[in-house]
């Protein structure tokens, strides 16, 4: 569209042979009242190696699981409900320096560049709960590894563009495929303005971003999320006149691209395990982040999943079975901010 206008400004400028050019009509005037322009937000989060952080997290899941048959059977289907409350204190660690050469002939991108994100998470306080209609003993194996999360170091490392690079001391305790999902989301909500574009958004703006899946157990599983930036207004709503954030609206979409008759993951198949099956899920996030400090402030996301897993070891033994329909609701809330405190 912006071309096409360009085109007829030249258009009207150069007028008819054998005629008087034509003069471009100039703009009306400004509104009186109209709003400034809104100059493009650069989110860069702020940290200093050193620095401690808290996060309360909240999570909530409400599953129909699947014990036996196909998974549109609905026969065996037990209702499960799962709720996790997280007190996550982040230590921000110095970056690690590349010692990778770089070509003579290698370009760098122009623009600005974010330094990768690297980050200590300890699970201080984790308090799980689990309802059901009836007994279930893969859901008490589910809280017995949540609750070990309690105590729990790990490391990870967010990229310039929000991507997980990895992840250290999580698979440890946590083997339950949608458990580790949802440590992850919750890892990566944090670098929320890290996704944003590198040259600045303005509202109204929106970007798209598809990129892998770190330890999923489904070969090409892909996570695409669309994002756009709504508005501004106070990070918190008890202080309307304190710290002010940028609202984003994320809307993501996970699945499966490749060939379903091999859908072992690399990693999988070294530890002589087998997967198959399907995997997938949508919902959205709205993400309050901090036009100071490019920190996210809090984030409330819903979800829904779709899931048939089966893992199995080449060397024998009873496959383990993930199958069902959930839906989730999670809540992340910055408990310090020394941006709002000064």
């Amino acid at each position: 569209m912006a071309a096409l206008g360009l085109l007829i400004l030249a258009a009207a400028g150069l007028g008819a042979p054998g005629t008087a050019a034509q003069a471009p009509i100039p703009p009306p005037p400004p509104a009186a009242n109209a709003p400034a322009a809104h100059a493009p937000v650069v989110f860069t989060p702020q940290f200093q190696p050193g620095e401690s952080l808290r996060y309360q997290i909240s999570f909530r899941s409400q599953t129909s699981r699947l014990t036996g048959g196909a998974l549109s059977n609905p026969q065996g289907a037990r209702d499960l409900g799962m709720s996790v409350g997280i007190t996550l204190r982040l230590e921000v660690l110095p970056p690690v320096a590349s010692t990778a050469p770089v070509a003579a002939s290698q370009t760098r991108v122009a623009g600005p560049e974010r330094a990768p994100l690297r980050l200590r998470a300890v699970y201080e306080r984790v308090t799980p709960a689990v309802t059901g209609d009836t007994y279930d003993p893969e859901a008490n194996l589910l809280l017995a590894q949540y609750r070990r999360l309690q105590g729990r170091t790990i490391e990870f490392q967010l990229g310039s563009r929000g991507e997980v690079q990895y992840i250290s001391g999580l698979q440890e305790v946590l083997q339950d495929a949608r458990a580790l999902d949802e440590a992850r989301n919750w890892l990566q909500q944090l670098g929320a303005g890290l996704t944003t574009p590198l040259a600045g958004s303005v509202p109204g703006q929106s970007w798209e971003k598809t990129e892998p899946v770190p330890g999923a157990p489904l070969t090409g599983t892909t996570l695409h999320t669309t994002s756009t930036y709504l508005r501004d207004e106070a990070c918190r709503m008890d202080d309307p006149g304190g710290e002010q954030c940028a609202v984003l609206l994320m809307r993501f979409s996970l699945q499966q691209h490749g060939d379903a008759r091999n859908a072992t993951p690399e990693e999988f198949r070294r530890d002589g395990m087998r997967t198959a099956g399907m995997w997938t899920s949508h919902g959205e996030s709205l993400v309050h982040v901090s036009l100071q400090t490019g920190r996210t402030v809090s984030v409330s996301q819903s979800g829904e999943e779709l899931m048939d897993l089966t893992i199995r070891h080449v060397n024998g033994g009873a496959p383990i079975r993930y199958g069902g329909h959930s839906t989730t609701e999670t809540h992340l809330l910055l408990l310090e901010s020394p941006a709002a405190a000064n």
